[in-house]
């Protein structure tokens, strides 16, 4: 009796478990090299990134190119490197998600004890994708205003992002997203904390969600990847706000002028 309870609690464990590891997957990726000073490559050395809001850290070792990847959460991270005999290294990025930032990583032989630390910063010009689109960004999701508080609306501000010129009627104008072929929902597909949210494929209306609950999102013109899929046009993948180490809270007020 005590053998088969553990199994169950085994089994809704592993369930519940599950759409936390998928989330963590789906948010963004770091990657890059770590070299020595004579730009010879560095295998074994242990690359730890560091979420500063919440302290989670995810740690990868290079292999025998010198080459780490590791999927972590969107944020601010601090990412070093250490290896015995050799300085630690460390640098500062900032990822959205989606994103796949590159750091690479160069690391001087012991002696004088220092650390080195490089600020990223964005690039301009997105190298590791060709995919057409843009983010829109915690800062942007909280303090730009939108229309009937329809935090989908700042979609438009991607590249790539239209919508349907003919489709001006008021339900048209209260969509939750960006129209591309008039209430075709086919025409976008939507994805909530990694999760497929779109309510059916084909015309209607999609699922709708506060302002208050997003976190920050990706709008996906074209070009998207092949894990992502059943769209006739783009892809929004959305992901909800989450605890902190830091106390935060907001107040707002709104008014629309009825003119």
């Amino acid at each position: 009796m005590r053998s088969s309870l553990l199994v169950r609690l085994l089994v809704v464990f592993t369930i519940l478990t599950l759409p936390v590891m998928a989330h963590a997957q789906e948010e963004a990726v770091v990657s890059g090299r770590v070299t020595d000073s004579s730009g010879g490559v560095l295998p074994g050395v242990t690359v730890r990134a560091v979420h500063e809001a919440t302290g989670n850290a995810f740690e990868a070792v290079t292999d025998g190119l010198g080459a780490y990847r590791m999927a972590v959460r969107v944020g601010a991270f601090r990412i070093t490197g250490q290896l015995q005999g050799f300085n630690a290294s460390a640098r500062a990025v900032e990822l959205l998600l989606g994103q796949t930032a590159v750091i690479n990583l160069q690391m001087s032989p012991a002696g004088v004890a220092e650390t080195v630390t490089v600020t990223g910063e964005a690039p301009l010009i997105e190298t590791t994708t060709s995919s057409l689109g843009g983010n829109i960004d915690p800062r942007q999701v909280a303090e730009l205003p939108a229309n009937g508080r329809n935090w989908g609306g700042l979609a438009r501000l991607a590249p790539g992002s239209r919508i349907n010129p003919v489709a001006g009627s008021r339900e048209n104008s209260e969509k939750p997203l960006p129209d591309r072929n008039n209430n075709e929902t086919r025409e976008f597909h939507f994805n909530v904390d990694g999760q497929q949210v779109t309510s059916e494929f084909g015309t209607g209306g999609q699922p709708r969600y506060s302002s208050d609950s997003i976190a920050e999102f990706q709008y996906v013109a074209s070009r998207f990847d092949a894990t992502q899929g059943r769209s006739a046009g783009v892809q929004v993948n959305a992901i909800t706000k989450s605890g902190t180490n830091q106390l935060a809270g907001s107040f707002r007020t709104n008014f629309r002028d009825s003119r």
